[in-house]
């Protein structure tokens, strides 16, 4: 069996103004092994860096310290030809993040209040449609960067967003998401360059993106969504009426937010309520 690997990273500004993108390339496991050795030769091409991150490239700091701007962008040009050249499938969510701390930060729960939750199930709910649509219905293996706790709240939730789906979707979701360190797993600096490209193309849309250091990334298929304003108040006007909602809004003590977190983690899904429901009583 062909198996799928998905790889996520994303990027923001400092600006509360600017928008938050998470991105993601899509590939067979089999492609992925050899993208790795690639990109790893790539890497250690005179001048050779060792491992690949955009901040460091656009600020010329860490692995980028010292370098000259030219140098950087052939660089920079290099990676995203490799990237190119192995054709993944990509898929970008983002939003407003001034829009989403007015609409739906003030009424979501604590645990998930941060823009990033949201992006996270939407990208892999779009990626799991996308799949079913283009008659694949094997799982995909997701991976994401590094987010600390707010990774970890995000995927406390996945097995019930899963258990919710209809079976041809649940079907290709796969295991609960892992989260990696993108200086040991190559193909999170794609997505990391990628969630970077896109950004500046839709911060700056008057600029030419075929242009930009990451130009050959605008050859590759990507699906894209738009987490809009309207559908924001929507969720925000359904939490509204949830009840008890109010008291789980305050940032939870340490002690109550990990046994939160034990509470989310043994809650059954629809399935396992289900089942449990229709037991003969004893």
């Amino acid at each position: 069996m062909v198996m799928f690997k998905a790889y996520f990273d994303d990027s923001s500004s400092d600006e509360e103004t600017k928008i938050m993108v998470l991105a993601g390339c899509v590939q067979s496991y089999k492609v992925w092994a050899n993208f790795s050795i690639e990109w790893e030769a790539a890497l250690a091409q005179s001048p050779s860096i060792k491992y690949f991150h955009m901040r460091e490239a656009r600020h010329l700091e860490g692995e980028f310290l010292r370098w000259k701007a030219r140098d950087r962008d052939n660089k920079i040009h290099y990676l995203a030809s490799v990237i190119d050249s192995y054709r993944p499938w990509t898929l970008v969510v983002w939003v407003s993040r001034k829009e989403h701390d007015a609409i739906l930060k003030p009424i979501a729960p604590f645990m998930i209040r941060h823009s990033y939750v949201a992006l996270f199930y939407a990208v892999i709910l779009k990626l799991a449609h996308l799949h079913n649509d283009m008659g694949i219905h094997l799982p995909v293996e997701y991976v994401f960067d590094e987010q600390g706790p707010i990774g970890e709240d995000a995927a406390l939730w996945y097995r019930h967003i899963k258990s919710w789906q209809s079976p041809e979707i649940a079907a290709v979701m796969g295991g609960t998401p892992k989260f990696e360190n993108d200086k040991m797993v190559l193909p999170l600096q794609a997505a990391d360059m990628l969630a970077w490209h896109v950004r500046r193309r839709k911060e700056r849309p008057n600029e030419d993106c075929a242009k930009f250091p990451t130009g050959p990334l605008e050859n590759l298929t990507c699906a894209e969504v738009h987490i809009t304003q309207d559908f924001m108040t929507k969720i925000a006007d359904q939490m509204k009426d949830v009840p008890g909602i109010s008291s789980v809004q305050e940032k939870p003590h340490k002690y109550d937010k990990e046994e939160l977190r034990a509470v989310i983690r043994n809650l059954p899904t629809e399935e396992e309520w289900a089942r449990n429901k229709s037991r003969p009583k004893r």
